[in-house]
């Protein structure tokens, strides 16, 4: 993704960004597949590839809060659900991520820049946007079986990509963590609804056969 088609720099030309590249000190980084990406005090722009954004447990085990493509923003501002030191950003396809220190935000510019200006505003956006994802998360956990965790996220990732059958955007494996269930019992069920005909499945392309209201 192009940096100014990034939604934290709607409303900014490309010759305003410029400046701000400079002006904000913002830094290019590379990671490869499961690489840990430090994103304290920083706010992480991912131009390419995909990252993860985990909650660590006591136990060392992870549970999956997001799943971030092209385009994605994370750290500080986005950490909402836990504390940021028990959080773990991990990448999970080879990733280039450009690096913001929240203090070039927070702090105005000398200038006093209308672009600037902007910029918090989109970040306030972004923010609310993502209180609305924690929500729908909350909505999904909220069912007690995981069934019905699972159909609800389903029906819900089929709203949001307007069809069906539709593209999960993460592995089995990955869904099973961000669902917070054990994968072979997910797949058991899943397993299960194929043959009451309530779903099918083929790779990680879903066609939902049934309303979730009357599998509840």
């Amino acid at each position: 993704m192009n940096l100014l088609e990034n939604p934290l720099f709607t409303g900014v030309s490309g010759e305003e960004l410029t400046e701000m590249v400079h002006c904000f000190e913002m830094e290019q980084k590379q990671f490869t597949e499961k690489e840990e990406i430090p994103s304290k005090d920083k706010i992480g722009i991912l131009l390419s590839g995909c990252v993860s954004l985990n909650r660590l447990n006591i136990d060392g085990s992870l549970d999956m809060l997001e799943y971030m493509e092209d385009g994605g923003i994370f750290g500080t501002y986005f950490s909402m659900a836990v504390g940021i030191d028990d959080m773990l950003i991990q990448c999970e396809k080879d990733c280039t991520v450009i690096f913001i220190h929240t203090c070039h935000i927070t702090k105005r510019c000398s200038r006093a820049c209308h672009h600037h200006s902007i910029v918090v505003e989109n970040l306030l956006n972004l923010m609310t946007e993502k209180v609305q994802q924690l929500s729908e998360k909350v909505e999904i956990l909220s069912h007690r079986s995981i069934r019905n965790k699972l159909l609800c996220y389903l029906y819900l990732q089929q709203k949001k990509e307007h069809c069906n059958p539709f593209v999960l955007p993460f592995s089995q494996s990955s869904l099973a963590n961000y669902l917070c269930v054990d994968r072979s019992a997910m797949s058991r069920e899943i397993k299960k609804m194929r043959n009451e005909g309530i779903l099918s499945v083929n790779g990680r392309n879903i066609t939902l056969l049934t309303d979730f209201a009357k599998t509840t």
